[in-house]
């Protein structure tokens, strides 16, 4: 995007790497203290999560990036063939999901959220070329490619998009954006360029966008923006150590803060991976440290990213489910299943100790049962003995009647 960071990355590309340089070059990555990213990894190297980067290709034969760019998909119009004409979108790469390499991968660009997966998404080469040559030569980005790009990321299931542009806006960018975002994608861009350029807001300035503000190492903003912010959040964006195309490295700023914020997003979303989109923006927000005026405003955004605590802070949700939309329990059994016949021997209970609560009545009913057989039987006894008794007062009588008679004859 600028001269000087384009200028510094085609040099370090045609100097020889050294063993000793490279070490220098971890040393250079001043955000990973900024951002405590050693710290933030110990919760989270962003696995499970896939960044898009909409952008001429990342190269993936770079010695930090072989492990972590997934094969690329194009628009319509680009060029087939794999690879980074102009580096852009390997410094994006490199600053979200670098490896290192060597020894322990001691050397080279370790990024922010090493654990996730990078896909490219290649843009077409526009027609109209720009004036300014601030891209080396190549054509400017057009809206409606970026539209194309972000619709590609978003097919492909994309959680998190990243554009390292500002453009014009177009009705076809405004409704890519809408439908990235109802897929539960979060969508960062950069948001500011090297103070005394033209910048064009957009897609930073759409609704649910989060805008990348470039902040020096002071903490300053480097670049007000016309986008206004809404959603910006302070990231690195001075003299940022990156990868490069063709297996070096360069010094970025600008566009780069949307890496840097991009891989912030990644690492929240793999340590929350439930969450929706609006969720994960919600943490980040409300751990941002403010700076500028009271709250959110136009020059520092929300405020500046603080990582850690967006990733262990206990925080609400910030759209608790609504006790409404939880059905009540319904006591019908489902229509597709009938009801189960009784069972005498496995009588239906609480639980698989439910049974247990039946004893009691069991042993009741019994007992009631055992009294009524007993006092059935003493009735019976008692008859028994009852006709037993008539039947010999009867017989005693008769004999008694028959001796007269007998006497007297």
């Amino acid at each position: 995007m600028k001269k000087a960071a384009l200028v510094a990355g085609v040099v370090l590309a045609l100097v020889p790497v050294s063993p000793a340089w490279a070490d220098g070059i971890r040393d250079d990555q001043w955000p990973l203290q900024y951002l405590r990213v050693s710290e933030a990894n110990e919760k989270t190297r962003g696995e499970g999560v896939t960044v898009a980067i909409i952008d001429n290709g990342v190269d993936r034969n770079h010695v930090d990036l072989t492990a972590s760019v997934l094969p690329a998909i194009y628009t319509n119009g680009a060029l087939t063939a794999p690879g980074d004409p102009d580096g852009h979108g390997t410094a994006l790469a490199g600053l979200i999901a670098g490896q290192g390499h060597g020894a322990n991968r001691q050397n080279g660009v370790v990024g922010i959220a090493p654990g996730v997966d990078i896909l490219p998404v290649v843009l077409g080469s526009p027609a109209t070329p720009d004036p300014t040559g601030v891209r080396g030569g190549a054509h400017t980005i057009t809206a409606d490619q970026l539209a194309e790009g972000i619709e590609l990321a978003t097919v492909r299931g994309a959680k998190v998009i990243v554009v390292g542009y500002s453009v014009g806006g177009s009705e076809r960018l405004q409704q890519a954006v809408r439908e990235a975002l109802a897929a539960d994608a979060v969508i960062v861009a950069a948001d500011g360029n090297r103070a005394g350029e033209a910048f064009e807001p957009y897609p930073a300035a759409y609704d649910g966008v989060l805008a990348a503000v470039p902040l020096s190492r002071a903490g300053d903003v480097l670049v007000t923006s016309d986008s206004g912010r809404k959603l910006g959040f302070g990231v690195p964006g001075e003299d940022i150590m990156t990868t490069n195309t063709g297996g070096g490295y360069r010094v970025d700023a600008g566009s780069a803060s949307a890496g840097v914020l991009a891989a912030a997003v990644a690492l929240v979303r793999a340590a929350y991976p439930k969450l929706p989109a609006d969720e994960i923006v919600h943490r980040l927000s409300v751990t941002a440290v403010d700076a500028g005026v009271t709250g959110a405003d136009p020059v520092f955004g929300v405020g500046r990213v603080d990582l850690v605590p967006a990733l262990t802070r206990v925080i609400p949700l910030a759209h608790p489910p609504s006790p409404s939309a939880v059905p009540a329990p319904s006591t019908a059994a489902p229509a597709s299943v009938p009801p189960l016949a009784a069972d005498p021997l496995h009588p239906r209970s609480r639980g698989n100790l439910g049974w247990l609560l039946s004893l009691p009545l069991i042993a009741f009913i019994g007992v009631l049962l055992w009294y009524a057989l007993r006092a059935e039987h003493r009735l019976r006894r008692a008859e028994r003995a009852g006709s037993r008794a008539g039947s010999h007062a009867d017989s005693h009588a008769g004999s008694r009647a028959e001796e007269p008679a007998g006497s007297t004859g």
